[in-house]
């Protein structure tokens, strides 16, 4: 990200912080009427196995572990981030204590490290949970059809 952007995602932070309080509400509800919806896909394979509906049931999994994946990534990537930063500050005192100088590039290095770690911290809560919620969200609206889809295709005609 460029200095610009760290100035920016640690301004909007504060509205940031809101959006994901909802995206984590939205999860939570999303992920029980999901669970809801796979019980009886579970329970079917369980008493049938050979008749169970294997698709959705290798979706359960696939979709977790691409989900925890990618907000993995964005959690190592934060880590780096704040680790390059650290060890940029230990070096810079380290320089300093031994009676050296940091000349002005020096000192916007360092900026430029930290702004990239402060903004990469601030951000990751957000940024890690994205993809879990997306995937609960596409699933709640993806089940909630089929299932009122199945319940419209079972009522009896007249």
């Amino acid at each position: 990200m460029t200095v610009a952007r760290n100035l920016l995602a640690l301004w909007g932070w504060p509205l940031e912080s809101v959006k994901l309080g909802t995206a984590m509400m939205e999860t939570m509800v999303g992920a029980q009427s999901v669970i809801f919806a796979r019980l009886p896909v579970i329970g079917m394979a369980l008493t049938d196995p050979l008749n169970a509906d294997h698709r959705e049931l290798g979706r359960m999994m696939t979709e977790k572990v691409s989900a925890f994946r990618t907000s993995g990534k964005s959690v190592g990537k934060a880590g780096g981030l704040a680790r390059e930063a650290a060890t940029s500050n230990a070096k810079a005192f380290h320089a300093l204590v031994g009676g050296g100088l940091l000349w002005p590039a020096d000192w916007m290095r360092l900026f430029e490290a930290n702004l990239a770690a402060a903004a990469a911290l601030a951000t990751l809560p957000a940024i890690a949970l994205a993809p879990l919620h997306q995937g609960v969200i596409a699933n709640d609206r993806r089940l909630r059809g089929s299932n009122s889809a199945r319940a419209r295709s079972s009522r009896p005609t007249e």
